[in-house]
């Protein structure tokens, strides 16, 4: 139990955050996501961050992902070559609504224009927009992350032009 309520030290928060922190997991859950069967080639899977990242940074990244099970490695030989290919896990696949979410957070709250958030990977329901998990049969589980974007303020919501931010028509 906490000593204090706001205690963070003790608290899932603090783990979350260092599971999802570094420079370079995100993207990496985040184009696994995108992946056939959330699975890619180590190599497939780095040409993807559109970023220069050095091996050993990569190679970290990917190492904490798997410990902290949100991915998972797999070693093959395919005739005499080594393939190595990472794949998300179910733990992995419920941090894409939060990720998701995020994007869209910051194309709100940023300064982007109004038409950024028409890319958004959520599902539209009105102003609303939705990020959804549904886990394995087995688990039984759900995630369900909904953005009201009518409710923000419309200054937040404007683009550089004057432009207010619009939800797409269904």
């Amino acid at each position: 139990m906490l000593e204090r309520p706001n205690d963070l030290r003790s608290c899932s928060l603090a783990d979350a955050f260092l599971t999802i922190g570094g420079k370079w997991k995100p993207y990496i859950v985040w184009y696994l996501n995108t992946a056939p069967d959330f699975t890619m080639r180590y190599g497939e899977l780095k040409r993807h961050i559109p970023w220069t990242i050095s091996h050993k940074m990569y190679a970290q990244q990917l190492h904490e992902l798997e410990d902290d099970g949100i991915i998972t490695r797999h070693e093959y030989m395919e005739g005499n070559i080594r393939v190595v290919d990472y794949t998300l896990t179910e733990a992995g696949r419920f941090l894409v609504p939060a990720i998701l979410y995020l994007r869209d957070w910051r194309a709100v709250f940023g300064g982007f224009p109004a038409s950024t958030l028409t890319r958004t990977q959520g599902s539209w329901e009105g102003e609303t927009v939705s990020y959804v998990c549904e886990g394995s049969n087995d688990s039984g589980l759900s995630a369900r992350i909904e953005f009201d974007v009518a409710r923000t303020r419309e200054e937040s919501l404007a683009d550089s032009e004057g432009d207010a931010f619009f939800a797409p028509e269904n």
